[in-house]
């Protein structure tokens, strides 16, 4: 299997795709069951201050109650988001408390540095909220059978992914996984296929379509610092820049 390359223009333009897509009967479905996950995992988040960042333009939930401040990062200024490099956030180390990576790491030119940014502006203490597709489901046959979106989307293994999180000193408080229909077209058999929701979560099934990991970064028996530096370092945002990166099958 061949690695293709993918340019910035390139991911802005399947960004926009894929943010169509939402609006289909599958995104709908992915974004209602996302939404009903996010809503329990926000209460266990604290604080003041978080940062969305990903494929959701609009929030996917209002229980914000316990973080004052809520910003939207993206990689394109749209009125509603602060314009962004994935490799260079503009926010101070350790500012915020809550960083949502709503498949932050399926559309971004390097997983790695982007999953790197997002840790380093998590307090200690603080959460890491990470939504991401399933390359071992039935969403993750699209992607490695090369259909629409799909096949450039990154598709990150949940299992490394946590490894990931263990390396930049993050534990894993919960992990969970939603749509098992695949992504079909048809509203109707979407209908039709809704027992594969209610057995998937009955019995825990694998292969959902995404995954969710609520991360908790680690604070190694101390009490943090209280932090006085301002979360924006800088008045002026980093700019974009050109980059590319490998859509290659990350799980090969």
């Amino acid at each position: 299997m061949t690695d293709t390359s993918i340019s910035q223009s390139d991911l802005i333009s399947l960004l926009g795709i894929a943010r169509q897509w939402l609006q289909t009967p599958a995104g709908e479905m992915l974004l209602v069951a996302e939404r009903a996950a996010l809503e329990k995992a926000m209460a266990r988040c604290f604080g003041q201050h978080m940062v969305t960042y990903g494929l959701a333009t609009e929030p996917l939930t209002d229980n914000h109650q316990a973080l004052r401040n809520h910003w939207r990062i993206d990689l394109q200024a749209d009125g509603k988001a602060l314009p962004v490099d994935e490799a260079c956030w503009p926010f101070a180390p350790q500012s915020l408390d809550a960083v949502l990576l709503h498949h932050g790491l399926d559309f971004c030119l390097s997983p790695r540095s982007v999953l790197r940014e997002a840790s380093q502006t998590v307090r200690a203490g603080g959460h890491l909220l990470i939504f991401g597709f399933n390359p071992w489901s039935l969403w993750g046959m699209n992607h490695l059978a090369g259909r629409d979106w799909f096949s450039e989307a990154g598709f990150v293994s949940p299992a490394r992914l946590v490894d990931w999180l263990e390396l930049l000193g993050f534990a894993v408080e919960k992990r969970q996984g939603g749509c098992y229909r695949p992504p079909l077209a048809s509203a109707r058999w979407l209908q039709r296929l809704a027992w594969l929701e209610r057995a998937g979560a009955r019995y825990h099934l694998p292969g959902a379509g995404f995954y969710f990991i609520q991360a908790r970064r680690q604070m190694f028996g101390m009490t943090p610092r209280q932090e006085h530096a301002p979360v924006f370092p800088a008045l002026t945002l980093p700019p974009l820049v050109a980059g590319s990166r490998k859509a290659h099958k990350r799980n090969q």
